[in-house]
């Protein structure tokens, strides 16, 4: 077995729907919430688009019949967004439609820079309808700053990362203190206008910032981290009362995502070694 295989096996639920809601329910039973991802991107055939939407639905459905406590996470150019904006937003509404009716979240992923901002925008559309739909914004993206004040002066709901794709320099921080040193920015504007918001990160830093911060604002806040990465941490959180949700991957397309996790950061790499080899 492949160093990388090792990784993906260690980030990613398995092949199989079934194998997505089994880890859900295991991080259920530890307090944990899940945010499940059919994985693939970058699709130009319609059919493979409406495909992806279909199992999207499944999951959905899956997600109901089985009780567990998750939340859906969709990425635009799985649904069609390199055909065309209006075909993908089309899908999107299809799916958010069956969501809501469901009483099911949505996040709306996002990709790297030359979709920002058809995303939004898609965004944007959908949440004029629907009001359980959030987005992920990029700390490390100069533009996220003027983004997150128009999704939340919208009602918009953000989930905050880092940012794991590489960006040039001219539009996007590129050294680790920069990046945090934004979404400390990013995070603290949320405290002050929005309702509810996620802090998707796995930096000790920027999380016990955001629990004195809330000592302040008592905003409903959740952390979310990825899959077979710092669990004790999560389980320390879920203790001390805080809302902790697991993101889970499922499917065969798995190495994109993968690859993107071990260049995301130095440190990213260090913290799955660890789990892999319980260290």
């Amino acid at each position: 077995m492949s160093f990388l295989t090792r990784f993906a096996r260690q980030w990613i639920a398995g092949e199989t729907l079934d194998d997505a809601i089994a880890r859900a329910k295991k991080e259920n039973n530890a307090g944990i919430r899940a945010i499940i991802n059919f994985l693939g991107e970058h699709v130009k055939d319609e059919a493979e688009a409406d495909n992806n939407v279909e199992e999207n639905l499944r999951i959905l459905r899956a997600i109901e019949e089985s009780k567990t406590s998750a939340s859906l996470s969709i990425k635009l150019t799985q649904l069609g967004l390199d055909i065309d904006k209006s075909l993908c937003l089309s899908k999107v509404d299809k799916i958010v439609s069956a969501a809501s009716s469901k009483n099911i979240f949505v996040w709306i992923d996002m990709e790297n820079s030359p979709y920002t901002q058809d995303t939004i925008g898609i965004y944007l559309d959908i949440i004029k309808k629907y009001k359980g739909v959030g987005i992920v914004i990029q700390a490390n993206l100069k533009r996220s700053e003027g983004d997150v004040a128009i999704i939340v002066a919208s009602a918009g709901i953000v989930r905050l990362v880092k940012g794991a794709y590489m960006e040039r320099e001219e539009i996007a921080y590129t050294s680790r203190s920069d990046i945090t040193r934004n979404f400390s920015k990013l995070m603290a504007y949320l405290f002050y206008k929005s309702p509810f918001f996620a802090i998707a990160t796995h930096d000790d830093r920027l999380i016990n910032e955001a629990i004195e911060a809330n000592k302040i604002h008592q905003k409903m806040i959740e952390f979310q981290m990825l899959m077979g990465v710092r669990d004790e941490l999560k389980r320390k959180l879920v203790k001390e009362g805080f809302t902790v949700v697991d993101y889970i991957p499922y499917g065969k397309n798995w190495f994109p995502y993968t690859t993107r996790r071990i260049r995301e950061r130095k440190r990213n790499i260090l913290l799955i070694v660890r789990s892999v080899f319980d260290i």
